[in-house]
């Protein structure tokens, strides 16, 4: 049988597997590259078999629909949120927006992360980062919404709600000792829901977790409450919830671009990547912050594992939990979303799946 390039590719990918799995802890987790980085499609555009890749699109978020065959894509530099195929990377539909968005302007959301809980229900947030107060202000977004339960994919305007963070961000890093320059640099780029059981009161407990890209000097994840369903445009309140040291790459500082929790192993998935002043990318890592050790730390710095190294070329930005009908919960598959600013370097946003295998031998 003759093998297509495109399948001797996919084989060549597999086959690499146990060189890339080899930047795990040996007899922790796994990590095996189920596809390539491939572009998103502009299929509004396309003229014949042929679809031009979007160049436009930089996707700095991601999290599933339904059985996880589309999903959400955010991008960072428009309010509407875009309906994609998860298997071709194909738009479906309009882009998806409310009245209760923002209004398009050149600074009006830079959506940078989006999380999902239990019920499906969806939560977005702007980076609250800025230049100036009044950028900071148009990026200060945090949405609450879902998806129409018939038909295709719409926005359900009478679910949407906004809540505030900022105030409760600028009170949280001042308390922790940080300088006012280091406040100023304050850019949201990871956000999760965490839903446990509080042993003292026996009560579900649903947290919303927001990952900071800067200030950098550690990698820092902050929580607020969400049990009692705050009301409607309150400032949420928000507290540490872990800190660690992500090093560098190259030379060049590791920031934290997506936090996502993984209920089966109790901890948080986290991804650093590194982009220097020129705008070239220095590699991924993508880390694991277990419960426990959070726990154990009391408000000190955690020691995060170190799961996987990967594409020096590009920068992940986006990461999501993609449902899956097994029921063996030591595997699961991930979905990475690649924002290669696309504005500045032509390179056009990509997407992977990746498995993640976790071994009897793990330490968590």
């Amino acid at each position: 049988m003759t093998t297509t390039p495109s399948h001797w590719l996919l084989g060549l990918g597999l086959a690499i597997c146990p060189w890339l799995a080899g930047a795990a802890p040996a007899g922790e987790v796994l990590v095996k590259p189920i596809t390539f980085p491939a572009a998103f499609h502009d299929r509004a555009e396309a003229s014949g078999a042929l679809e031009p890749l979007d160049r436009v699109l930089e996707a700095s978020a991601v999290e599933p629909i339904g059985d996880g065959r589309l999903v959400l894509i955010a991008h960072d530099k428009k309010v509407p949120l875009r309906v994609i195929e998860t298997a071709t990377g194909r738009p479906v539909g309009a882009p998806l927006v409310s009245p209760r968005f923002p209004e398009e302007t050149p600074k009006s959301s830079k959506w940078e992360a989006m999380a999902k809980d239990s019920d499906g229900t969806f939560y977005v947030v702007g980076s609250h980062s800025g230049k100036t107060d009044d950028e900071r202000s148009q990026h200060a977004k945090l949405f609450r919404f879902r998806l129409a339960e018939a038909g295709a994919p719409t926005i359900d305007d009478g679910s949407v709600a906004s809540w505030r963070l900022d105030a409760a961000l600028i009170q949280s890093l001042r308390s922790l000792g940080l300088s006012q320059t280091a406040v100023d640099q304050r850019k949201i780029e990871g956000l999760a829901i965490r839903e446990t059981v509080s042993e003292a009161a026996g009560k579900p407990r649903r947290e919303l977790v927001i990952g900071l890209r800067q200030p950098d000097d550690l990698v820092r994840a902050f929580a607020a409450d969400l049990s009692a369903n705050p009301a409607e445009a309150v400032e949420l309140s928000l507290a540490p919830l872990f800190a660690f040291e992500p090093g560098t790459r190259e030379g060049v500082r590791s920031q934290l671009t997506s936090l996502e929790y993984l209920p089966a192993w109790k901890g948080f998935l986290v991804v650093t990547t590194t982009e220097d002043e020129l705008n070239a990318f220095h590699g991924n890592t993508l880390w694991f912050v277990a419960d426990d050790r959070i726990a154990e730390a009391k408000g000190a710095p955690v020691q995060a594992e170190k799961l996987w190294v990967f594409e020096a070329a590009m920068k992940a930005e986006g990461l999501c939990i993609l449902p899956t009908a097994a029921a063996d919960s030591s595997t699961v598959r991930l979905l990475i979303v690649y924002d290669n600013d696309a504005h500045a370097t032509h390179i056009p946003s990509r997407f992977q799946v990746v498995e993640l295998t976790r071994t009897s031998r793990s330490a968590f």
